[in-house]
């Protein structure tokens, strides 16, 4: 059989809006950068803004529309990150879902005591164990936010204890400048040198500005250094629709668009090329009870707004996913969970995060992050869509079997079984009497004994310990600088 000019789609898309519609929130944002301004409150940025032709009258700039589209266009369309065994990983770029983990919930749930607690140290170093293995999960994020360690170095000994476990991609985020620099020095241990850090950067950072259009010095301080260092960036607003920004969605998305794209300009006027990724992760607030909501149907509607504006500007985008306002793992959780998840691949995000959140972001789950693994590998394997060729159409294997045959020792099966068809982890398929047989066990069941058996394991997956000493050193440094700053080294609840 012979095609000429097949025209095959193979992924299913979501085509959330038209070229007509981004272009519309593209144009919103410039007049919103343009007329109305945005707060600086950094004096290098300034500078730069100033010197490019912004308008800036103390702390209020200005933007002229050509400014922010030559920013769009000097950044790269593509971005990729790698291991710390320098295996690229995470390809930021279009049609590419990754996903994983975010950091710092302030309460965890004990797998061994199934308590609801305050987060830990140690439950940094769980999450990254159990992160590891799970094989749909990319990048790792602390999930937990330690209140065990001294305030100001929270990131990095959270960074450290990931690094521990794993030589998965992080994706971190950092109090100030010092911390940022501290975290590029230990991922630098890693990759050998400055240099070769730069060519295959192991984690990415989050930071972001104040909705509504206020960028604080420390976020644009982390940005710059981001810049200098080659380090992939999202500058990533969290507009809350009613209550930080305009209650109609379209206003939400066009301001937090015009957040991102402010520190886009000041992030390439710093080092033309460097690595950024847009975002907008906007949700409502429920104003019943003034909670900013994580499993609400529109924080899908708001990262497919934010996949499409990617696209739009070729730049890789940065969603959620996994999100949900229950406080436990019941069948709100999974219905949140799957939903979230399925319309992230679908919608065109390229960076993925928040798995394992449960309680609108305040509470890390582990076996919330397993059961997230199931349900993105679903969701993958739907995303695969069917391949069309003349092997896979099968008519000749038909022919061969003919009426009434069956394909079960069919080489063309043996040879297809796997990759056509998904098999699930921690599901069952059997009929009742045979699943009471094996062991009757539900899926949650399962979910937490993998959870309790990868917590007693003692390996460690991730750098040598020659690699954590020389990070041990280096938070050494950080922790006489915070003493010697005047700051007690407090241990508690980090500042956001």
């Amino acid at each position: 059989m012979f095609k000429t000019a097949l025209n095959v789609q193979i992924s299913p898309q979501l085509d959330f809006w038209t070229d007509d519609q981004c272009n519309t929130i593209h144009l919103a944002a410039l007049e919103i950068l343009e007329r109305t301004g945005v707060k600086v409150y950094e004096e290098e940025s300034l500078k730069l803004l100033k010197d490019a032709g912004c308008l800036v009258k103390e702390n209020l700039v200005k933007y002229p529309a050509a400014l922010v589209e030559w920013a769009i266009k000097s950044a790269p369309e593509r971005i990729v990150v790698s291991s710390t065994d320098k295996k690229r990983s995470l390809f930021l770029q279009k049609n590419t879902a990754n996903y994983g983990m975010c950091n710092d919930c302030p309460w965890f749930f004990d797998t061994r005591t199934q308590d609801i607690r305050t987060s830990l140290l140690s439950d940094v170093e769980d999450a990254a164990k159990v992160a590891d293995v799970l094989d749909n999960i990319d990048f790792v994020g602390s999930l937990a936010l330690a209140s065990d360690v001294t305030v100001e170095l929270t990131d990095l000994y959270q960074f450290r204890a990931m690094r521990k476990y794993t030589k998965k991609p992080i994706l971190g985020s950092t109090l100030d400048k010092f911390v940022m620099q501290a975290m590029i020095d230990m991922a630098i241990v890693s990759a050998g040198s400055t240099e070769e850090f730069k060519r295959n950067p192991s984690f990415v950072v989050y930071t972001e500005p104040t909705t509504p259009l206020v960028n604080t010095q420390e976020a644009l301080e982390k940005l710059l250094i981001c810049a200098d260092y080659g380090v992939p960036v999202t500058y990533a607003p969290g507009p809350m629709s009613g209550a930080t920004s305009p209650i109609t969605l379209a206003g939400t998305v066009a301001l937090g668009i015009a957040e991102s794209l402010s520190g886009l300009v000041i992030h390439q006027l710093r080092k033309k090329g460097a690595p950024f990724i847009l975002a907008c992760l906007a949700g409502p607030m429920d104003l019943s009870t003034t909670v900013g909501l994580y499993g609400d149907p529109l924080v899908a509607v708001f990262n497919a707004a934010s996949g499409a504006m990617g696209n739009f500007y070729k730049l890789p985008t940065y969603g959620m996913s996994g999100t949900v306002d229950a406080c436990v793992l019941d069948l709100q959780a999974a219905m949140e969970a799957t939903f979230s998840i399925a319309t992230a691949a679908w919608s065109g995000t390229n960076l993925i995060h928040d798995n394992g959140y449960t309680g609108s972001g305040m509470i890390g789950n582990l076996e919330h992050l397993v059961m997230t693994d199931e349900i993105i590998s679903s969701c993958k394997r739907f995303m695969q869509g069917i391949s069309f060729n003349e092997e896979t159409l099968a008519t000749e294997v038909i022919h061969d079997v003919g009426p009434g045959g069956h394909y079960f020792m069919s080489e063309h099966t043996l040879k297809y079984f796997k990759q056509e068809t998904w098999y699930p982890r921690f599901m069952h398929r059997k009929h009742y009497s045979l699943w009471q047989k094996s062991d009757g066990k539900d899926m949650g069941q399962k979910m937490h004994e993998m959870v309790l058996s990868l917590l007693n394991s003692p390996e460690c997956n991730g750098v040598s310990p020659g690699e954590l000493d020389e990070m041990d050193r280096i938070i050494a440094e950080q922790e006489a600088r915070v003493k010697n700053s005047g700051r007690s080294a407090q241990k508690g609840v980090k500042k956001q």
